[in-house]
């Protein structure tokens, strides 16, 4: 009886021991998103789109400003209901150009959530395919880890697929 329950401990240590092994590699979204072609044209679209937005801006804050000056100068000359009709015109531009600046600035955030989510789930989609055409069980992001041996790294890989699959990706905002 002491025999069967020892062999019986044996068999269960040593069926318990062998390990099954993961495939586990990590790969960098950003420098994918960033050094892909259309992660390339997105960003450029973005930041061509926030220069004409901050231009725009620019331009009449200064002519605000212009007008500010201009109301000061006169301070002496109008009298003071009309100096104030003015001033609150002026108060009131203002107020409806920090509005305006903020929903713009708003919208362009919001255009680029919709474009980046978008175009996240196109790489999601060519990530697991890749998982499934080399055997990986977890691909993981870069950022969340903290030390990784180099033959993991498996993101030039993925923007070079990136880059064969994803050739036509429109970027749909409202203009």
């Amino acid at each position: 009886m002491k025999y069967k329950i020892l062999i019986i401990f044996f068999l269960l240590i040593t069926l318990n021991t062998y390990s099954y092994g993961q495939t586990i590699a990590y790969a960098n979204l950003d420098k994918v998103i960033k050094s892909s072609e259309v992660g390339k044209k997105i960003i450029n679209y973005f930041y061509e789109k926030n220069e004409k937005m901050i231009s725009k801006i620019k331009l009449n804050e200064n002519e605000i400003r212009e007008k500010e000056k201009s109301l000061i100068s006169q301070k002496n000359v109008l009298q003071a209901d009309e100096y104030n009709k003015k001033v609150n015109l002026i108060k009131s531009e203002i107020k409806d150009f920090n509005i305006n600046r903020k929903k713009q600035i708003d919208v362009l955030n919001i255009e680029k959530d919709k474009v980046s989510k978008s175009f996240l789930i196109e790489i999601n989609k060519i990530l697991r395919d890749y998982a499934e055409e080399n055997n990986i069980d977890i691909i993981l992001s870069s950022n969340q880890m903290l030390v990784g041996k180099s033959n993991l790294d498996v993101t030039e890989n993925i923007i070079t697929k990136v880059n064969k699959k994803i050739t036509k990706f429109e970027i749909k905002v409202n203009e």
